[in-house]
């Protein structure tokens, strides 16, 4: 697994190394029902998980109610691998019966190969008991001998059970539908999440996340539900659940642990594993984790940071909307994190003695973000996204230096700025969910729009503005029209101009200005014009003047593509800085040569080295001592055992402006590595001792150079790291 210390493009990267490179479907491709015909109540799930043999079996009791008109077949999000062995109503008798499968003819010769998706109309009905592959030749229906049975169709492309009732379920009548279902959860092939398994059974570990439908679900995200969970599991496992636990029930060599969700939300994530349960009081909230023996002793420290995040978001947004939290621990095979409702899983490799502390804090307030408060629509997704970047944003400014915090802000340009062009967040819903694009806008970009909505409004405005939010839509779903007029109505002063710019357009200006300073009766004025090519554009901007006492700063009007701004200052202007403390989204020069070394690793990851290099070579020339763009040249050089090259690369390195420092020692660590590789073994121990001269320990530097003091390097494959 690649190992990233994750700086200028953290939350796209993070995504890299955690998701891998799928083409995922998009919300688009899953915003199915427009106006919901059903309502579920509560789910009731038993399930048996078999874990020498990554297997489950399961029956799933859901109460659902029909909406506005009478229902004659209901969609569910329910996991392919995973197969119904029958379905019907609660209240009528059932007996054995043989499964009838219904096998669709292909159209193409393609299609067994990939499967197409059914967009657009409704699904075909099978008769009873029979369900669709979309896989495989054309095969007869076999006999059903259970009327009770309803029909159903399975989609394994888009993980969808379609079930035909064979009477309708009028308004406001209740049902209760029985799904008995059965499958193995082994790898991530087939997942709802391409290429990401979100749903494992094992002997070490297992965890069904609800976001791999492992049970029948309505709604995924929007329809809250009460539930009731039985989970069965070999004596000796532990069950970690959201929800009540209740006294776990023996019964020989297994035990079941039930959990209960009694508020409306969204339930189901589980693991399961020999865990250690250790409870904390972490700030307001108490914290229950489940870790194994090998993580014990980092829950103290990252127990001490989450602490500090519910703290600081409890105080921003509002009460923490919950009574506690259980963090738990998965492989390193899934996400790096994945929030549900009161509970938070984590990848082993990101719970160590240093926390995460912008993971955790982007999870955490998921609680918030996702739990408490829903999207209405995916083209609300901002709501979720970007408030959880900015969260992040939030703590780390709460724990930062302001030097630190700048540069923040400055590496959530340049993640921002990566896609621009991609989409408008408004319209972000449509990229494939967690690919590059989609963090890019969606969590970066809109992480500082609502930085830059802070700066418009002012800090008093802005907090009691997520707070009432907060207040007025918890347990509920918004709307970004819902927030904006929250915000309007708290702000007092029309805000279209900034949600049309930000939100619905995508473009970012490109600011110059030009200014004179004149000599008056009571000190000095700088007189200018700001310029920019957005012809529609209009925002706040502060100016700085720095002068030979007192700096002086004004906030003015910038509209159009040309503004005249006036600064009187008693002292002699010295220098004037257009927006200083970087609260505007904005191109320079500086965040383009960052953005093309962040595009090059993003290549580089893909297994395109070529055009990585192309990326970097674009960053040198727009700044000819780029440090980082030659060092990441030197790295795909060396990764290829082109050490001439690598050579070469990693001494220009050095000669240019050390941005950022740490770049020094793992150059001559590198340039030792190239001599040892080609047996120069005096030459590698010159380069190592130059290393330890820097006193620079950036990443375990230090350790590094004393361990090839000790042993020289040898060439061991391809281990790309990004710092």
């Amino acid at each position: 697994m690649i190992n990233w210390n994750l700086k200028f493009a953290a939350p796209i990267l993070l995504i890299l190394a955690s998701l891998g490179f799928g083409v995922h479907k998009t919300w688009a491709q899953r915003d199915r029902e427009k106006v919901p015909e059903i309502d579920v109540q509560n789910y009731q799930v038993e399930a048996e998980l078999i874990p020498a043999r990554n297997e489950i079996k399961a029956k799933a009791i859901i109460k659902f109610s029909a909406l506005q008109s009478q229902v004659s077949s209901a969609t569910f999000d329910f996991n392919a691998n995973l197969k119904p062995t029958r379905i019907y109503f609660a209240d009528r008798p059932q007996s054995p019966a043989i499964l009838a499968v219904q096998v669709a003819e292909p159209t193409s010769a393609d299609d067994t190969e990939a499967p197409k998706l059914v967009r657009g109309g409704k699904k075909p009905a099978s008769p009873p008991g029979q369900r669709s592959t979309r896989k495989g030749p054309t095969s007869s229906a076999a006999p059903v001998k259970d009327s009770s049975q309803l029909r159903f169709n399975q989609y394994n492309d888009d993980h969808t059970l379609q079930v035909d009732f064979d009477s309708p379920v009028m308004p406001g009548q209740t049902a209760v539908l029985v799904f008995e279902y059965e499958g193995t959860l082994n790898s991530a092939d087939n997942s709802p999440l391409e290429g990401v398994q979100v749903a494992y059974i094992g002997d070490d570990v297992s965890y069904l996340l609800a976001i791999s439908r492992w049970f029948p679900v309505h709604g995924y995200f929007q329809d809250r539900a009460t539930g009731t969970f039985r989970i069965t599991v070999p004596q000796g496992y532990v069950v970690a659940m959201d929800g009540t636990a209740q006294t776990p029930q023996k019964a020989g060599a297994s035990e079941t642990f039930v959990f209960t969700c009694e508020r409306p939300t969204f339930p189901g994530s589980f693991a399961v594993a020999r865990y250690n349960v250790i409870k904390t009081n972490a700030g307001p909230v108490e914290i229950t984790f489940y870790v194994k023996d090998n993580r014990r002793d980092f829950v103290n420290g990252q127990g001490e940071v989450m602490g500090k995040i519910f703290e600081l978001f409890s105080q921003k947004f509002g009460g923490y909307p919950g009574k506690g939290v259980k963090v738990v621990l998965i492989d390193n095979n899934s996400l790096l994190g994945y929030s549900a409702p009161g509970i938070e899983f984590l990848a082993e490799k990101a719970f160590d003695s240093t926390p995460n502390a912008n993971l955790l804090a982007k999870e955490i307030s998921y609680q918030w973000w996702q739990s408490l408060i829903i999207p209405k629509s995916p083209q609300d997704l901002w709501l979720k996204e970007g408030f959880s970047g900015f969260s992040a944003l939030l703590y780390q400014e709460s724990v930062s230096s302001e030097a630190g915090f700048a540069r923040e802000l400055r590496d959530t340009a340049v993640t921002a700025l990566l896609h621009e062009d991609k989409s408008t967040i408004r319209n972000a819903y449509q990229l494939p969910t967690y690919s590059p694009e989609y963090n890019s806008i969606l969590k970066s970009k809109g992480a500082y729009v609502l930085q830059m909505l802070r700066g418009v409004v002012g800090d008093e405005n802005f907090f009691k503005i997520l707070k009432e939010y907060v207040y007025n839509f918890g347990y509920k779903e918004a709307s970004i029209a819902d927030f904006k007029a929250l915000a309007e109505k708290i702000y007092g002063q029309p805000l279209d101009y900034f949600f049309s710019q930000w939100i619905e357009q995508n473009g970012v200006p490109k600011f110059e200005f030009e200014y004179t300073t004149y000599r008056i009766k009571d000190g000095f004025k700088v007189s200018g014009v700001v310029k920019q090519d957005l012809d529609t554009f209009k925002m706040p901007i502060e100016i700085l003047v720095e002068t030979e006492g007192k700096p002086e700063t004004k906030k003015i009007e910038v509209i159009g593509t040309e503004s005249s701004f006036s600064v009187p200052t008693f002292g002699k202007p010295r220098t004037v800085k257009l927006d200083p403390n970087n609260k505007i989204l904005k191109i320079n020069d500086e965040i383009r040569v960052s953005t093309s070394i962040a595009r090059g690793d993003e290549l580089r990851k893909l297994g395109q080295p070529t055009d990585a290099i192309s990326e970097y070579q674009k960053a040198i020339e727009m700044n000819k001592r780029s440090s980082m763009a030659f060092f990441r040249i030197g790295e795909v050089f060396f990764e290829q055992r082109s050490y001439q090259s690598a050579a070469n690369s990693f001494r220009e390195s050095l000669n240019g402006d050390l941005d950022p420092k740490w770049i020094e020692v793992w150059c001559y660590i590198n340039l030792g590595r190239i001599f040892d590789a080609l047996n120069q073994r005096e030459r590698a121990l010159k380069e190592y001792q130059k290393a330890l001269d820097t006193n620079d320990n950036a990443q375990g530097a230090q350790d590094v150079v004393q361990k090839y003091i000790q042993q020289p390097y040898k060439y061991e494959g391809k281990n790309i790291q990004v710092k």
